[in-house]
Parts: C-alpha cells; sequence; structure tokens
C-alpha cells in the first residue's frame, strides 16, 4: 500500500519520488492488431492465492513432502510486455492453479486440506526478451469454473497486474478423455458460461496451445502487458552534488553494493525497508567525510521481491528501488 510505505518510512516529501500508474491492465496475446497492442482489464485474484516465495520453473511438487501432482504436462510460457509491445525483463510472474483432481494447494476447500502444501504455485522472473516458462500439469476443474490459470506480473512494488487466463475448450475436452483425467468426467463449466469469463472478450484471454509430441503435452503462450509501468523516480530538487546510485548488481543475490556521493562532509542516513515500509537494515548512521562512498548490503536472511534503500544526507533525501532474487 502507497500510503503504507511512505508511512513507514517516515521521509518528508517521499510522496514526490512515487508516481503510481494511472491505470494497471493486462494485455493478452503474442502479438499486435492491425498494429495495435490491445488491453484488457485485470481480473480477480480469486480465494486461494498466497506467495510462497518459490522461484522455480517446474512448480507440479509440493516442497515440503516432495509429493509429485501427476497429469498431462504443460510448458506455459508467459511473455511480458509494455503498451507498445516491448518486452520488460526482470518483471515478477507468479502462477497457480488447481491440480488434476481441482483441489489448490494452502487450504482447505470442499475437495480437501492441503493447508501447508504449496504444488503448483511458484514465480519466475522474465528474461532479456520478457519471457519465462513454467513447467505444470494441465489444469483439473472444480465445480462453478471453467478451466483456467491465475497469475500476477509485477514490475516493481507499485505496477502490477492480477488476472487470468482460459483454455481452448476443444482440448480440454481431450484432455479430460485420458485416463489421468476421466474419473472426474468432464467440466460442466464452460468459457462463456462462467462467472469470470463470459463478460469478457476471450480473444485475449486464452492461452495458445500448441501439442509436444517429445513430452506428450502441450506447450502454451500467454503475453501479459502492464500499461504505465512506473515507479521511484528521482527528485530534480535535491541539493546540487548529491547523488545516491542504482545499486548493482540489480536484481542481486544475496549481496548487492550501493554506492553515493556527498558534496560536503555530512551526517548520513542510509536505511533498507521492504515493500510494506518496515525497515530490515542499518547500513550507515554517522557522520561521513566529502567524497564518493560505496556500502554493502547482504541480504542472505531476506525472502526474494522489491526493497527499499533510502539515504537522508543533511537536505539530501533520496529513495530507489531494488530486487532481490533467490
Amino acid at each position: 500500500k502507497r500510503r503504507d510505505l511512505l508511512k513507514g518510512l517516515g521521509v518528508v516529501g517521499l510522496g514526490s519520488l512515487i508516481s503510481l500508474p494511472k491505470s494497471v491492465k493486462a494485455a493478452g496475446g503474442s502479438a499486435k492488431t492491425d498494429g495495435v497492442c490491445w488491453l484488457t482489464t485485470a481480473l480477480t485474484e480469486g480465494p486461494y492465492y498466497f506467495n510462497p516465495n518459490l522461484f522455480r520453473p517446474d512448480i507440479r511438487t509440493d516442497s515440503g513432502t516432495g509429493d509429485f501432482h501427476d497429469g498431462i504436462r504443460l510448458d506455459m510460457t508467459f511473455s511480458v510486455i509494455d503498451a507498445n509491445c516491448n518486452p520488460i525483463p526482470n518483471a515478477f510472474v507468479d502462477a497457480w492453479h488447481c491440480d488434476k483432481d481441482g483441489l489448490y494447494s494452502g487450504y482447505v476447500q470442499p475437495g480437501g486440506n492441503t493447508v501447508g502444501q504449496d504444488f503448483m504455485r511458484g514465480t519466475q522472473v522474465t528474461d532479456a526478451n520478457g519471457q519465462c516458462t513454467f513447467t505444470t500439469s494441465y489444469p483439473g476443474w472444480y465445480s462453478g469454473r471453467a478451466t483456467h490459470i491465475h497469475f500476477k506480473v509485477r514490475l516493481n512494488a507499485f505496477t502490477y497486474v492480477t488476472s487470468q487466463f482460459a483454455f481452448p475448450e476443444a482440448i480440454t475436452e481431450a484432455v479430460y478423455n485420458t485416463p489421468l483425467y476421466s474419473g472426474r468426467g468432464q467440466n460442466t463449466t464452460n468459457n462463456s458460461n462462467d462467472g469470470i469469463f463470459r463478460n469478457q472478450d476471450l480473444t485475449h484471454l486464452m492461452i495458445d496451445l500448441t501439442e509436444n509430441t517429445a513430452t506428450g503435452g502441450y506447450d502454451g503462450l500467454f503475453t501479459v502487458g502492464i500499461d504505465a509501468p512506473t515507479g521511484l523516480r528521482d527528485n530534480s530538487g535535491q541539493p546540487e552534488g548529491f547523488q545516491l546510485n542504482q545499486n548493482y548488481p540489480n536484481p542481486f543475490n544475496p549481496s548487492t553494493t550501493i554506492a553515493y556521493t556527498l558534496p560536503e562532509a555530512t551526517a548520513v542516513d542510509l536505511r533498507v525497508y521492504d515493500a510494506l515500509g518496515q525497515e530490515v537494515a542499518v547500513l550507515v548512521n554517522g557522520r561521513q567525510t566529502t567524497g564518493d562512498h560505496r556500502v554493502r548490503f547482504d541480504a542472505l536472511n531476506l525472502e526474494s521481491g522489491f526493497y527499499f534503500y533510502r539515504i537522508k544526507a543533511g537536505a539530501f533525501a533520496q529513495v530507489k528501488e531494488m530486487v532481490l532474487i533467490k
């Protein structure tokens, strides 16, 4: 929450350093339509989301028990783009869905109790082409919903999108006729009468599937875009000569270096905060001399995610964002 972050960081005027998107939308598909990138409205997170903080490409196994949740293999690639169809690297993509028996991990639900489990959940980071791939099992179904997969894409602590995509019904019907799925029969809810999908243009909410004869499953592609990626920006009103650099490397694991310049000797306070504005480290707290300074931040005991570092030096105050990926 932006208000909580500003309060937690406790910096007067920090609001001028942060800009939020006017709107956050998802763009589905793999190309332009008539030369224009399409945009579709973000959809509900649903009742079964939690972040297990598992950065892994294969999400079929429960990390605690090692139990493998079988099904027709699905290798799904997310392609993240901006409003101009340019790829966005280093975006966090969270994916979660039910297993072949219609169960989500981590919850008490009509089909069973899976509290403490985390199968069919994971996070990946997009590469230089704005893409990442998850290996999973073709999702099953549960009463009242068409077959679907949930996802979140986060560009920074303030710009993210939550949505879900549907599946081609002919392929879903064929999958549910296979021995692994046939015991539960066909899904009685299709895309056209689903409570979430029926009011949407499914052209851009449908994963594109192709059969993979080598794996015996399917390869899928779905493109997600965020309309206006925004976040922290420099304050042009800072005193002349003071400078806070972007940490390097960024993203990092588990340590990174923060450099800054002081045009005069002054008291310096440099701290790190998580995305909720909670302090996680004090890196500098004392008087320092004129010149260039470097300090190392070790996040060995922290979870992956977005973090902020804030410097106060005399009248100078600035905040930058960094990304920890383990």
